[in-house]
């Protein structure tokens, strides 16, 4: 684990393996910056957290990811672009919003919106196809270190939020869980 309880790399792959998810994440930041100018994408190659965010900076809109996601052994281009979906998803989302951050989209929301709208922006009618792979990464790093962390008590289980991408990319309303989640704050 890495400050703030983040999950951190713990093998690096190997040069070429990192230029490489080097060049896809650019591409795709390429992509989302093209589809929604108003956002600021941001790599920070040289941390090993696993990790992305979106934040805010008074009106500037921000997507972080760290170099730790980009390099994890089981995320793929399709991991990567739902990942940029769901951060930017958080800023244009809409409600209902996070408790804690009255401006953010809330997790489930962010989710849906990536899956529904943000993917569908940027690839158009490979959205769907996208989506569904990315939702597997997700949920196979989302899994795998469920439980691992204090924060991840108040998020959304694995499980669900892969409800949540499913859902929306169909065009289906929000699924219960995520609704039951979303009662408890």
């Amino acid at each position: 684990m890495s400050f703030l309880d983040w999950p951190a790399e713990e093998v690096f792959p190997t040069q070429r393996a990192q230029l490489r998810r080097r060049r896809v994440t650019l591409d795709l930041f390429r992509k989302f910056r093209e589809a929604f100018p108003e956002i600021t994408y941001e790599l920070i190659w040289q941390s090993a957290t696993i990790n992305s965010q979106a934040w805010r900076f008074g009106p500037r809109l921000h997507v972080l990811v760290y170099g730790g996601l980009v390099r994890y052994p089981g995320m793929t281009r399709a991991g990567l672009a739902l990942v940029l979906a769901h951060e930017t998803g958080h800023h244009l989302g809409g409600p209902p919003y996070d408790p804690a951050l009255p401006l953010i989209s809330w997790q489930g929301q962010a989710d849906y919106w990536a899956a529904n709208e943000g993917m569908t922006k940027v690839f158009g009618l490979e959205a769907k196809r996208l989506t569904l792979r990315g939702a597997r990464a997700i949920y196979d790093l989302h899994a795998a270190f469920e439980g691992r962390s204090q924060e991840d008590e108040a998020d959304l289980a694995a499980d669900c939020r892969r409800e949540i991408f499913l859902a929306a990319a169909s065009g289906q309303a929000m699924p219960e869980c995520a609704k039951r989640a979303l009662s408890h704050f």
